[in-house]
């Protein structure tokens, strides 16, 4: 199971400090030029579906789509989230290499 992959490279980067979670956070990241990567739950609502998937394009950050909203929290020990941003670059680049070489089985 290599789900456990990415999540453990976000549980690393949120330990090493380069992760912003939930709404707010992950828009101000955005804005300030610190995403490097945006990572969206599989179930977040369409709505915000919608408006991180403009905020990553005009901004011209990666986004993913990875997990549920409950997974994502879960590894960053808060309440579900719909969205993450990785604000490490090293972090970033690993988490698109292994969604890319498809070692990701989405539930």
């Amino acid at each position: 199971m290599m789900a456990g992959t990415v999540l453990n490279m976000i549980g690393l980067a949120r330990r090493a400090g380069q992760v912003e979670s939930g709404d707010a956070a992950v828009r101000n990241s955005v804005c300030r030029g610190r995403a490097r990567l945006i990572i969206l739950a599989g179930d977040a609502a369409e709505r915000t579906r919608e408006a991180f998937g403009r905020l990553a394009r005009d901004y011209g950050i990666p986004l993913v789509v990875f997990g549920t909203k409950e997974g994502l929290g879960g590894i960053l020990g808060k309440p579900p989230r719909s969205v993450v941003a990785v604000t490490g670059e090293n972090f970033a680049r690993g988490i698109v290499k292994i969604i890319e070489r498809g070692e990701v089985f989405e539930k």
